[in-house]
């Protein structure tokens, strides 16, 4: 395998529909992994949550998060992130934000439906800042 670059990790991140694993640490210190939908915006990664959600609930009181995101079909590539979260609870914008995340996996057609109902669902914008980003991809034979 091969490292990417930064532009090859960003632009991968971006591509498709692949959802992101997102880990944190519970208080008892033990992981919890969740996939996650999102996008990618200004060299972070963006979801939503429910702040009363394990994931919420670990975020608010350790900020520091591990996001994977693979590829499962050859030629195989992967990008891992660690960083801490930025959270904006309840902003004005949520609707617009759940739409532009539903628009990446559903389409234009069902986007503004699920746009809706992930904004009744979820309450927190939630950005991953890198602090390291560890990116492979095959190499086709």
């Amino acid at each position: 395998m091969r490292t990417m670059s930064s532009a090859e990790a960003w632009a991968f991140l971006g591509d498709g529909m692949r959802t992101a694993q997102v880990a944190t640490t519970r208080a008892d210190g033990a992981p919890h992994v969740v996939p996650v939908w999102f996008i990618v915006v200004e060299a972070a990664v963006v979801f939503t949550c429910a702040g009363a959600s394990v994931k919420g609930r670990n975020l608010a009181r350790d900020p520091r998060v591990a996001v994977s995101v693979d590829d499962e079909v050859f030629p195989y590539a992967f990008v891992t992130i660690s960083g801490s979260v930025q959270v904006d609870e309840r902003p004005d914008d949520l609707l617009d934000w759940t739409t532009r995340i539903a628009r990446r996996y559903l389409g234009a057609a069902r986007a503004d439906e699920y746009g809706r109902r992930n904004a009744q669902l979820d309450d927190w914008v939630v950005r991953v800042v890198p602090d390291r980003i560890f990116a492979r991809a095959e190499i086709a034979l």
